[in-house]
């Protein structure tokens, strides 16, 4: 599991190093901004988000460091430091991007996901996994929760009106191709694109059955690949940071069966 959850992460300091988004590639920002977040502030109070920002050298130490830390997670499991490097690294990359940014992003799963690796015991371990898993259904659950609750579900135009904001500037500069016109039929089509969002709440809701049983890890599995896949394509709202809580659907009691037979085989 720990190689797994850690390749994971290594691959999305990949995906921020190749869209410019690691600390040594933001070009020393003239504003830091930690909003009204109190572990925002705990950082910005001991300097450590301003110092990285504003020293490109530190920034680049940092960055090398991280990743590095990464791959010897994936090396070496067993080991503690290293974890405690690339999880706490990933908090501080996040704050100091967020800060530098100006806005608190959502998409935080590679942040959770390798929490419970900094356990020593194993029972320790499983607590902090099963919380991991339960956040992401009460997260999803939520979601669901609040579209129903602001009328967003029932409302006939919610999400033409949605698919219009996002996709403005399609409509401007490139009105051609499969994901324009498919857009574009959804706009001019605002009852059929409606079931769209009311899927995304039905998709939202049934993370609550994960809250009581793991029966359908499987089929939530799916649910959430398909609710971002399709925010990725109709509203261009990218899930790599937010993949790694697909972790906690997988089947790891099963492959770890599987991995004993094959090995009391050999």
């Amino acid at each position: 599991m720990a190689r797994t959850v850690f390749g994971w992460l290594f691959l999305v300091l990949v995906y921020f190093f190749f869209n410019n988004s690691l600390l040594s590639q933001l070009q020393q920002p003239v504003l830091i901004y930690p909003g009204s977040d109190n572990t925002f502030w705990l950082l910005h109070i001991f300097n450590v988000p301003q110092f990285l920002l504003q020293h490109y050298w530190a920034a680049l130490v940092f960055d090398i460091l991280l990743t590095c830390s990464c791959i010897i997670c994936v090396v070496l499991p067993q080991q503690r430091l290293f974890t405690w490097i690339s999880t706490g690294g990933a908090w501080i990359l996040y704050i100091a991007y967020c800060s530098a940014a100006g806005k608190h992003y959502a998409q935080i799963g590679y942040l959770l996901a390798p929490i419970p690796f900094l356990a020593l015991k194993d029972q320790k371990f499983d607590l902090l996994w099963n919380l991991f898993r339960y956040w992401v259904c009460f997260l999803y659950a939520s979601a669901g929760l609040y579209k129903i609750y602001y009328g967003g579900f029932g409302y006939g135009d919610n999400m033409s009106h949605i698919l219009m904001q996002d996709n403005a500037e399609w409509f401007v500069f490139n009105r051609s191709g499969l994901h324009f016109h498919t857009v574009d039929y959804l706009v001019q089509h605002p009852g059929l694109s409606q079931w769209f969002y009311r899927a995304a709440t039905i998709i939202d809701l049934s993370l609550l059955v994960g809250l009581f049983t793991k029966r359908y890890d499987k089929w939530l599995l799916a649910g959430l690949f398909a609710f971002h896949a399709g925010n990725l394509f109709l509203l261009h709202i990218p899930f790599v940071e937010q993949s790694l809580i697909f972790a906690a659907f997988l089947p790891w009691q099963q492959w770890a069966k599987r991995l004993q037979i094959n090995n009391s085989d050999d």
